[in-house]
């Protein structure tokens, strides 16, 4: 668990605002699953957004200043659900020094995140528990790649499509 950073109110106003204009400028691409192989999984929306210097750079920079870390940009898009289209349980990488960062786009106020849905659930190694994490505006989840995690969709009556936009590293070592 400690090696899961959270970090509330992530960016500064300007710098959210870009990240919704350039989503909203975009196109979504329809069929994305957490695996990628399993015909029984139910597919989402993606969106490519490694083309976006504002992203792969300037956004990256802020990343590793927060977190401490050299790293290496794999790759940057952004995920969309809506109710039903939850993700499977997965890792990104299984090799280690990778890591993943989220930044929930999606404006959830606070009040009412408990029945908005939408979170981001782990398997903690090691342990039987599984942890978590609310979808709160703004809010930058940072962890090892090879951590078990899988997304949920926003609940029935929520009409907003769940947005994260994540970007996937190497450390430099």
């Amino acid at each position: 668990m400690d090696k899961i950073l959270i970090f509330d109110n992530f960016l500064e106003a300007f710098e959210i605002e870009e990240i919704i204009k350039i989503i909203k400028e975009n196109k979504w691409d329809w069929g994305h699953t957490s695996n990628g192989v399993n015909k029984y999984e139910t597919p989402f929306w993606s969106m490519t957004l490694n083309d976006f210097e504002f992203l792969s750079k300037y956004i990256k920079k802020i990343i590793e200043k927060t977190v401490g870390k050299n790293l290496n940009l794999l790759t940057v898009y952004a995920n969309g659900q809506t109710f039903g289209q939850d993700g499977t349980f997965h890792t990104d990488y299984d090799e280690p020094n990778y890591y993943t960062f989220c930044l929930y786009v999606s404006n959830i106020e606070k009040n009412y995140v408990d029945i908005a849905g939408g979170y981001i659930n782990f398997k903690l190694p090691d342990t039987k528990a599984i942890i978590c994490f609310e979808p709160l505006f703004n809010r930058g989840i940072f962890f090892p790649s090879n951590y078990i995690h899988k997304s949920t969709s926003f609940y029935r009556y929520i009409m907003d499509l769940r947005i994260v936009v994540s970007w996937k590293f190497i450390e430099c070592i």
